[in-house]
């Protein structure tokens, strides 16, 4: 569910700043493949158990680093962490 959610923030984002839909998909997918490995790794599982994670956290990490891999010139702008956390916020 949270997922879902900052995905269709993300995408407005995008968006908003000039990519195009299939370049939003893909950056979409890749930051999910990102957020569900960190979800679900076993040493994700110990990291729950000592510290809980914040989801909103996990999937803007994922989501820079996504954009990093797609469109290496916004990983300091629009695809930084902290806009990508204004955004989904």
């Amino acid at each position: 569910m949270h997922f879902a959610q900052f995905a269709g923030k993300l995408e407005q984002h995008l968006r908003k700043n000039g990519i195009s839909c299939e370049d939003a998909d893909r950056i979409i997918e890749a930051s999910s493949q990102i957020y569900f490995e960190k979800i679900g790794s076993s040493a994700s599982k110990l990291a729950k158990m000592l510290k809980r994670q914040d989801p909103a956290n996990v999937f803007i990490d994922s989501a820079h680093r996504a954009i990093e891999r797609h469109i290496p010139e916004a990983k300091d702008t629009f695809g930084s962490q902290t806009e990508i956390s204004r955004a989904i916020r």
